[in-house]
């Protein structure tokens, strides 16, 4: 299947990034590269189920008040190399209370990442072109926002469809539900109210279609972005 979830207790939206169709018919190779949210909250089980998956480098899109505020877990200390990467300067965290999330419109932000963060997505793409050094994981947060962008350029390079970008990014607000909902009462407690918790977890393939769209408009291509 392509874009296989991997189910853990401390980490909701684990998938790998392999099984698309991409240029020429061909499958993107399953077991190479991983997308995910924050892994700090990993168990001793998930550790273990994560290792064997032979997992050597981890990059974190977090931004430094979000690593600073939630650290790095057992399993980034413990992987051959963990890189800090932030994608844009802000934090994108759902647990973030600072953050007016009414104000934000993520049509905007999405192009910001792209604009911001091409060198930290040609790093990812130059070390992901070694798979003999073993598979990676790249994450943020709630691995929707900055994970989703990341993960559209990566497959766009590779050729994979429209339309499968879209289904892949849109995939992540079932798995963002499912969480927010055992936290609702405390991002509430935080201030964060429904409408904006139904924002904050949205994935709708229509944003993820405009951003694509606009990079067609202002890029042309994979390699004119890049």
């Amino acid at each position: 299947m392509a874009g296989r979830h991997i189910p853990l207790s401390g980490a909701f939206n684990f998938r790998d990034l392999g099984g698309y169709r991409g240029a020429g018919g061909r499958r993107v190779a399953d077991g190479l590269v991983y997308r995910a949210d924050a892994l700090h909250r990993l168990s001793d089980a998930d550790i273990a189920a994560l290792e064997r998956l032979g997992i050597t480098r981890v990059f974190d899109l977090r931004s430094p008040v979000e690593l600073e505020k939630d650290g790095v877990g057992d399993f980034e200390r413990a992987c051959g190399r963990h890189r800090h990467l932030p994608l844009v300067s802000i934090t994108l965290s759902p647990f973030d209370p600072t953050i007016d999330w009414k104000s934000i419109n993520l049509l905007d932000r999405y192009l910001e990442m792209l604009d911001e963060g091409r060198d930290v997505i040609r790093t990812i793409l130059e070390e992901i072109s070694e798979p003999d050094r073993g598979a990676v994981v790249f994450h943020c947060s709630g691995g929707k926002d900055r994970t989703g962008v990341v993960a559209a350029v990566i497959l766009r390079t590779l050729g994979v469809s429209d339309d499968d970008i879209i289904a892949d990014y849109a995939r992540s607000e079932s798995y963002l539900r499912r969480v927010i909902d055992r936290y609702r009462d405390e991002l509430e407690q935080l201030g964060i109210d429904r409408e904006a918790i139904d924002y904050l977890t949205s994935s709708s393939p229509a944003r993820m279609k405009h951003t694509l769209a606009e990079w067609d408009r202002r890029w042309g291509s994979a390699e004119g972005y890049l």
